[in-house]
């Protein structure tokens, strides 16, 4: 073996004797080898199974994360306006306590999508953003935030083992 089945970093001349005791195996598809059936990278000839980022596709996560900060921004301030100018009943209080917290969260999910790092987090927020009254700029954000995961740093496939 030449490189790492996980990450793809090529392996000292020692690591080249050691055979992977797997019972699932595949053939790459480049050199024809067998390898771990989880295997991202070809041992042997270094061939990426890993999956690319479409092309073309760079300003969805930034579109998303700013449709994201504009929902919840503007939920809030949609909020703060409705209150300050209508009576409001107890239930109705209760409603705009629990959509300020969406508005907040989905500040904070734009700022992490913003960021590219805790895609968890950026999802959270873009849904939670939905539930204030600018929702017509989160669902958008929603869409195109959690359609983007692999462009976040910290973003890990749950099939794959962690990076190194």
């Amino acid at each position: 073996m030449k490189f790492c089945g996980n990450c793809g970093r090529s392996l000292p001349a020692a690591a080249a004797a050691v055979v992977p005791g797997e019972t699932r195996q595949r053939n790459c598809v480049e050199c024809g080898r067998p390898i771990s059936w989880d295997a991202s990278v070809c041992m042997y000839c270094g061939h990426d199974y890993r999956p690319k980022v479409k092309p073309g596709t760079e300003g969805q996560l930034l579109t998303g994360a700013i449709l994201t900060l504009l929902g919840g921004v503007l939920g809030v301030a949609l909020l703060t306006v409705s209150i300050s100018f209508g009576h409001m009943s107890t239930s109705t209080e209760i409603l705009a306590i629990i959509s300020y917290a969406c508005g907040g969260l989905g500040v904070i999910g734009g700022y992490m999508a913003l960021a590219r790092t805790h895609f968890p987090i950026a999802v959270l927020g873009a849904a939670c953003a939905i539930f204030t009254p600018a929702f017509f700029f989160a669902i958008p954000g929603l869409i195109l935030v959690s359609g983007s995961p692999a462009r976040f740093k910290d973003y890990q496939r749950p099939d794959m083992p962690p990076r190194m």
